[in-house]
């Protein structure tokens, strides 16, 4: 039974960190594909102006990380980090 709330709580945990990334940042990510659908994604990422190649790599880098990798992807993977290993302690 104690195994079974503890994956309740990770999953719990889960959850809400994808609810609060998405009311943050999911609903911008929706009006920047939005933006990519209507002018594509090279005219989105560089302005009007235009952008060197390494210049717009470096800025899609940096939105994707922005965007996705710091506030979705290393949560979930330091929460079901943390979950395992209490997992592996108490067993």
């Amino acid at each position: 039974m104690g195994r079974a709330r503890a994956w309740i709580k990770v999953i719990s945990i889960l959850i809400a960190i994808v609810a609060v990334w998405f009311f943050l940042f999911g609903i911008r990510l929706i009006g920047y594909f939005s933006a990519i659908s209507e002018r594509g994604l090279r005219a989105t990422e560089c302005g009007t102006q235009g952008c060197s190649d390494a210049v717009f790599l470096l800025n899609t880098a940096w939105t994707f990380s922005f965007f996705i990798i710091i506030p979705l992807i290393i949560p979930l993977a330091l929460v079901i980090y943390w979950s395992l290993k209490n997992n592996k302690k108490s067993s």
